[in-house]
């Protein structure tokens, strides 16, 4: 089965049901073939859509994965603390909170705003609340960050 077959039959309900296809892959585990979805939405997405996700692409993949050996479908959600791995995707979580690091520094906080490939971020440094400005291309790792 092509991996961008299962893509184009998975577009528009995603596009229909504003969710965005983070990473899409056959992998092995344990002996079995697992394809594996990770799907998305600003705000977050529950159990109930992960649900809904996995229905329809069950039915649908059992029209055209006749020559496909056994494999089980897994569609999930990217987690609480996901890697931004674009600025496209960093850009979609302004006013999130998260993990920075740079070559001699961590910081975490509240992305303000994107804007000419720098990030503005405002971190709490002992009490006092800061702003930092941070080019996109000195992050060594950028993810979603969980307030405490």
């Amino acid at each position: 089965m092509d991996l961008e077959a299962v893509k184009q039959l998975f577009n528009p309900y995603l596009e229909e049901h504003k969710l965005s296809l983070e990473e899409i892959g056959f992998v092995k585990e344990s002996g079995y073939l697992i394809l594996r979805l990770t799907v998305d939405r600003p705000g977050g997405i529950d159990l109930d859509t992960l649900a809904a996700c996995n229905e329809f692409l069950s039915a649908e993949l059992e029209k055209i994965d006749g020559d496909m050996p056994e494999y089980m479908l897994e569609v999930s959600s990217p987690g609480a603390e996901k890697p931004l791995k674009s600025l496209e995707e960093v850009c979609r979580h302004v006013h999130d909170y998260i993990h920075i690091e740079l070559e001699n520094a961590i910081y975490e906080g509240t992305l303000e705003k994107v804007e000419n490939g720098s990030l503005e971020v405002r971190y709490n440094a002992k009490g006092q609340f800061r702003k930092i400005l941070i080019p996109y291309d000195q992050i060594k790792l950028i993810r979603l960050a969980v307030k405490i």
